[in-house]
Formats: structure tokens, C-alpha cells, sequence
């Protein structure tokens, strides 16, 4: 007899690996019958899958993404931005490594990861760099394709924007088991409404197609006792199909599902048209299940009317469009906090400079045109690059970060505090003279002298500069705000000084040179 162990190791090394081929290859024609069925190779653009995309490259900041799913021989694009095809080759797809795995698949760099450098993509007129893809799964969990955003120059994404792509990924993956859900529907009602013509031919055929069908079915008659019901429906209630014929709702079912079910019976007898209402029934397990209920009048052959109805199960897709909503809120929630942080200096919580740059083309225009007040104060910590290098970058960034709620504080509603770039802040004040500008600016001097600054007392020189005829642009008034803060640092630190008085002294001191 001849054991496992006698048997050469290369003969069971090559078996084994035969052996893991036929798994794959039997696994990846698994995987193409389920994208078969998902129905969506080469169809037209849908809304709801570009909308995703450009979702995903605003949020990311990418100029593309899309919607890929891949068969045997290609990386067909769903949907697509900021690229012009609509497939290449599979062995040219980053997306054919992402759908091996069942997480991110992040490329910061193509060309200095071994997998990708030689790739077309890359060496080639697309210039490819920067890949990230989340793979989208059939619903019985067969990878299909990617939700993935790319970029020519190497990129990083933020912890935010990995998260964003995930929710998003998985907004595809419902939104075509949605789409899937909804073509199952309208081929059963296709089926429904074909019945529903051919009921005139016999009452046999009728009832043999009934039971046939992947729906539950009834008839009523006008008052509202049973006349029929199809197999689907027997079997659904746990009951014969003779068991219920003779009986109303009432007799049935508990009292709230009753009256609700005779209501609707109501409605359809008084309009005469078709009505479509979701319906729920309990289950034996304490579940409920929904229903999508197509109730219609229909002729009894005899100048009465009948109520019939086809009813297809919707719980799971109702419960995907509830997740689909809890997807959408996130989403929002996110893009709420990326707003934020993009007006934000991450530091010290303030405005950042554009967030000010903004503001003050706003202000300045409504100032001159309704002829009022503006000033700008310009701040600088004084002596905060020897603190930085004296005390280390980390109690610097305390520092900063104790004078920004000062100055926080320190403004009124309305004015603008922002950081315009290193140590140096700014204060944009509407409605703000010069004379109030100089009272606001000597009162934050004496709240930076007097507060407790870790290792040694800090203070700050301050520029204030305000709106006059003279004053051309928005630029113009930052700008001399900026000369009147070196002036204060020039004539030794902690202290404020008006572009006004500077420019007086100025022209007093060349008016002297001249005499």
C-alpha cells in the first residue's frame, strides 16, 4: 500500500497546486455567472451610479472615479468621470487585484509598487499614479468590480476620506441589488399584467398560471370574501388552497390588518383603477413581512366587479432603502465636517486665510458701496521663533493655540478672527472705525500682557489699518495694516500702531529732511 508520505514531494506539490487552480478557476466562473445575473454589463449611464462617482471624486479631491466590473476579458466602467473610455483589457485593471481582497486596496505611488510600475496605465498616456478601490459584491457576495478614484500625481487620502469611500462603495453595492430587485419586480408584474389578459380564456388556465408564478395572488369578491388564492400564497400562510375560499379578512387576520386590508379593498371597488400600496402580514416567527400589493377590479362575468391583487415581497428592499438612507445621512454628516475643515485651521480652530481672504472681498464691497466703516488689525506674537526654538515646536503650538482663544474672546459678534499664517493673526472688523479699531487692539494688548503664559510672558505688536476714499481694494487695506504692524515692531514690539499716525509721521519726518 502506498501512503500519503511515500509519494515524492514534487508529485504532491504539483497536485496541490493543480488542485488549487481547479478551485480558483471554479470560483472565478462562480464570480461571472453572478455578474451575469446582475444584469449590468454594457448598459446605458444611470444617474444613480454617476452620482456616486462624482460623490467620490469630490470628496477625495480626485479628478476620477468609477463604477468598474470586470468579466473574463475586461474592466468595463459602469459609470466614469474625468476618463473618456468605457473598458480596457483585465490584465491592465488595478481593479482585478482589489476584487481579491475584501478591503481598500490603496496605491499612494504606481510606480514604486512591483505590481503596477511596467503597467500601460502608468508607463502610457494615462500617466496613472495614485489608485484607490473598495470592492462591490453581488448579493450572495461575489466580488463584481470597484468603487475606486485615481489620480495622475501620487496622493495620500485622509483617514475622513478612506471612510467616505467605504460608504460609498457600499451605497453601489446596495444601489444595484436595489436595481436588481426592481427588474425582478417589473418582470413580475410584466407577467402579472400578461395574466391579467388572458383571464377571459378560462378559469383553469387562469388558476394553473397562478400557481405557476413566483408571486403571491388572490381574487375577492366585493365583499370581501376570498373566491381564490394561488399556491405561493397557501404555502406563505401555511394552508390549503381551499382552506380560506368562503372566509373575509376579518376571519383571518388580527383586527388593525383586517380593517387595514378591507380599506384598501374599498378604495380599489370606489376608483376602479388599479391601486399599488405596501402591505405587511406576521409571520409565525414574530417577523413581518412586506408586501407590494397591485389590487385591481376585474369583471366577474356577470356585470359584478372582483377584487384581484398580486403581491411581491419587498422586506429586503425595504430594509436595503432604509440602509440606503442611513448611508445617505452619513454621507451628508461627512461632507458637513469637510466643509468645516476646510475653513478651518487645523491648529487653532480660527478661520484659515481663505476662509478670511472671502470675508473680507464680501466686506469690502458692501462697505463701499453702502459707505461704512471697515478696518483690518494685522497681529504678530513677538519673539515666537526664539520660543520655538527654545522651548521645542509643541509648547509653540500651545502658545498659538492660547492666544487664538484670547483673541476669540476678545472679538465681538460679527468681526472675523483667523490665522493668517505662522505666528501672524488677523481681525476683520465691519462697522469699525479707526478710533474703535486702536481701542479694540489696545484692549487685546493688555489681555496678552496680563493672561499666564507657560515658560515666560508672551506679547504681540499690532497693525491696525482702516477704510478710507483713498483705499482702492481689499488687498490695499491688508496691506497696510501689514506696514503699520512692522512699524510697531520697529519701535520695539508690544504695541499698537495706526497706519494713520505711521503715515503722518512719516510725512512729517520727510517734510523735515526737506527744510
Amino acid at each position: 500500500m502506498l501512503y500519503l508520505s511515500d509519494r515524492p514531494r514534487g508529485v504532491l506539490m504539483q497536485e496541490m497546486v493543480s488542485s488549487s487552480q481547479v478551485q480558483m478557476q471554479e470560483q472565478e466562473a462562480e464570480r461571472l455567472a453572478a455578474l451575469l445575473r446582475m444584469e449590468l454589463l454594457d448598459t446605458a449611464p444611470e444617474p444613480e451610479f454617476d452620482e456616486l462617482v462624482e460623490t467620490a471624486a469630490a470628496i477625495c479631491d480626485m479628478p476620477m472615479s468609477l463604477v468598474t466590473l470586470l468579466d473574463d476579458r475586461r474592466q468595463w466602467f459602469k459609470a466614469a468621470i474625468g476618463l473618456t473610455v468605457r473598458e480596457t483589457p483585465r490584465e491592465m485593471a488595478f481593479c482585478a487585484h482589489t476584487i481579491q481582497q475584501p478591503d481598500l486596496l490603496l496605491v499612494e505611488d504606481a510606480t514604486t509598487d512591483p505590481r503596477f510600475a511596467e503597467n500601460p496605465l502608468v508607463t502610457g498616456e494615462t500617466h496613472l499614479r495614485f489608485y484607490a478601490g473598495m470592492p462591490i459584491s453581488s448579493p450572495d457576495g461575489f466580488p463584481l468590480g470597484t468603487l475606486c478614484v485615481l489620480d495622475r500625481v501620487p496622493r495620500q487620502l485622509t483617514p475622513t476620506q478612506i471612510s467616505a469611500l467605504k460608504v460609498l462603495a457600499r451605497q453601489v453595492t446596495a444601489r444595484m441589488e436595489l436595481r436588481l430587485h426592481r427588474r425582478h419586480m417589473e418582470s413580475a408584474l410584466a407577467e402579472a399584467k400578461e395574466a391579467q389578459a388572458k383571464l377571459s380564456a378560462s378559469e383553469q388556465r387562469f388558476a394553473a398560471f397562478m400557481d405557476s408564478a413566483p408571486f403571491m395572488s388572490f381574487l375577492k369578491r366585493a365583499d370581501g370574501r376570498f373566491l381564490f388564492y394561488n399556491r405561493v400564497m397557501a404555502q406563505k400562510f401555511g394552508i390549503t388552497q381551499q382552506e380560506w375560499i368562503g372566509k373575509s379578512d376579518t376571519d383571518l387576520f388580527p383586527a388593525e390588518l383586517a380593517a387595514r386590508y378591507h380599506a384598501h379593498d374599498v378604495e380599489v371597488l370606489a376608483t376602479q383603477v388599479l391601486s399599488v400600496m405596501t402591505e405587511p402580514t406576521h409571520n409565525g416567527d414574530g417577523t413581518i413581512s412586506h408586501w407590494k400589493s397591485y389590487k385591481f377590479p376585474c369583471s366577474d362575468g356577470e356585470g359584478g366587479t372582483l377584487i384581484g391583487c398580486v403581491s411581491v415581497e419587498v422586506t429586503e428592499e425595504l430594509l436595503h432603502e432604509a440602509q440606503l438612507r442611513q448611508y445617505q445621512t452619513e454621507l451628508e454628516a461627512m461632507n458637513l465636517k469637510l466643509q468645516d475643515l476646510a475653513g478651518t485651521d487645523s491648529l487653532t480652530k480660527l478661520a484659515n486665510r481663505r476662509v478670511f481672504d472671502d470675508r473680507l472681498t464680501l466686506e469690502f464691497a458692501q462697505a463701499k458701496r453702502k459707505n461704512r466703516a471697515l478696518s483690518v488689525l494685522m497681529l504678530d506674537l513677538d519673539g515666537f521663533k526664539r520660543r520655538n526654538d527654545l522651548y521645542g515646536h509643541q509648547r509653540g503650538d500651545t502658545t498659538l493655540q492660547q492666544f487664538a482663544s484670547l483673541l476669540e474672546k476678545s472679538t465681538r459678534e460679527g468681526d472675523l478672527a483667523a490665522r493668517y499664517g505662522g505666528e501672524e493673526f488677523v481681525l476683520l472688523l465691519p462697522e469699525t472705525g479707526e478710533e474703535q479699531a486702536m481701542l479694540l487692539a489696545e484692549r487685546i494688548l493688555e489681555s496678552v500682557r496680563a493672561a499666564t503664559w507657560e515658560c515666560e510672558p508672551m506679547t504681540v505688536s499690532i497693525g491696525t489699518a482702516s477704510l478710507d476714499a483713498a483705499t482702492l481694494n481689499q488687498q490695499r487695506l491688508v496691506h497696510l495694516a501689514d506696514e503699520a504692524l512692522y512699524e510697531a515692531k520697529r519701535s520695539g514690539k508690544d504695541r499698537v500702531v495706526s497706519y494713520r499716525d505711521y503715515y503722518r509721521q512719516v510725512v512729517a519726518r520727510i517734510a523735515e529732511n526737506q527744510t
